[in-house]
């Protein structure tokens, strides 16, 4: 049906449109949309809305990413999602927003690569990391595989376009005991420090950290993690964790413990349920880059104090699977990611298994043999686990 004209109380003139369209369901439905400033804009809505829903991609790249946020809304937890939005929204919508998507080809993205390879970032004043432009990417790519399965496109136009970036970073970075002791007396602000020492010796994630409560702190010096903080819209939200494995109990050093409680205790009025910290992620982001330059250490990232209790597992002597359990990964991930630091481990257990190979027989029946059996029966368990994934 045509735009029609309408003034509003008071006295405004805009434009509407109503039409019929049929649904997923098959059912006949009427839609209505107000307050167009011009006669144009009501048609372009019209034809936007019958183009959605009759699952056409004759339609603008912003009209597709409105129906893939609407499907994801559903699909990934509001972490992910306002991570997803941010990517769009700076890299995406301001280079395709109006193009055609049945019009967008694999010349059209090399260029835009072009552009985001060349692009610097104004707070470092350097290009953005290989592996952020290869999110960023991913992102792109992930919208037209949805658009290929559920609206018709022929063929995902960023496949011949090849991708950017790098999938792993390079050499992980992180701080030994050392720099971090070196470092962190750098630190002016107790809630600062608290929550870098907890980033620091319990491997927990920024998001696990920034929703901490006093009741999370147990009297066993436990830190129990059931909850994780992020942003939404503008606003502090509380969601689950990451994934199943992160749902956990940290145990902690008595002196980490004793900091943590002392911290709390000087905070005026909080509650057993309040947030024991306020800043954001950016925020202590900033303050680790301050007490890198000020201590002369090299500069990580606030999720590199995770890599950092890692590495310090894995010198101290742990296994990949105790690990995993304690940053709340799974056995695979966890292999995936510090694989890399086990390497003279390895030499050791073949050092050792050429031992036992000398001196035990296949006639030996020792304590230590059933604990073999033990240890047999944890692992085929874990592998089991891994299976699952």
């Amino acid at each position: 049906m045509p735009a029609t004209k309408y003034k509003t109380k008071s006295g405004a003139v805009k434009w509407k449109t109503d039409f019929w369209y049929t649904d997923w369901t098959g059912s006949r439905r009427k839609k209505k949309k107000e307050g167009f400033e011009k006669r144009s804009d009501a048609l372009a809505f019209e034809r936007e809305f019958l183009l959605k829903n009759k699952r056409s991609c004759d339609m603008s790249f912003a009209s597709l990413v409105d129906l893939y946020r609407q499907d994801a809304k559903h699909r990934v937890r509001d972490g992910t999602q306002g991570t997803q939005d941010s990517i769009i929204d700076k890299w995406l919508l301001p280079y395709f927003g109006e193009l055609q998507v049945n019009e967008i080809s694999a010349v059209t993205i090399r260029n835009w690569q072009n552009t985001v390879m060349a692009a610097v970032n104004p707070r470092t004043n350097r290009k953005y990391a290989a592996t952020y432009i290869r999110t960023i990417n991913s992102r792109l790519s992930a919208i037209f595989n949805y658009a290929v399965m559920f609206y018709n496109l022929p063929q995902n136009p960023c496949k011949p376009a090849g991708f950017m970036g790098k999938k792993k970073a390079g050499k992980m970075k992180f701080w030994t005991v050392s720099e971090f002791n070196t470092a962190i007396q750098f630190v002016k602000k107790p809630g600062f420090r608290v929550a870098l020492l907890l980033l620091y010796w319990t491997g927990m994630r920024i998001g696990e950290c920034l929703d901490l409560t006093p009741s999370d702190i147990f009297d066993v010096k436990a830190i129990h993690i059931e909850k994780t903080h992020h942003r939404k819209e503008g606003e502090d939200v509380s969601g689950p964790p990451k994934t199943d494995n992160s749902f956990r109990d940290i145990s902690m050093p008595g002196f980490l413990y004793d900091e943590v409680q002392k911290y709390i205790s000087a905070l005026y009025g909080i509650g057993q349920d309040d947030r024991i910290f306020y800043f954001t992620h950016g925020t202590l982001n900033t303050e680790l880059d301050r007490i890198a330059a000020a201590s002369g250490m090299k500069r990580i990232r606030i999720h590199d104090l995770r890599h950092s209790h890692a590495a310090l597992l894995v010198e101290m002597g742990y296994s990949i699977v105790a690990v995993a359990e304690r940053l709340g990964d799974t056995v695979k991930v966890a292999m995936e990611t510090y694989s890399h630091l086990y390497p003279d481990k390895m030499e050791a257990i073949a050092e050792d298994l050429e031992r036992q190979a000398e001196s035990g027989t296949e006639e030996d029946v020792t304590p230590e043999s059933n604990a073999l059996s033990n240890i047999a029966d944890r692992l085929e368990n874990v592998e089991k686990e891994a299976e699952k994934i």
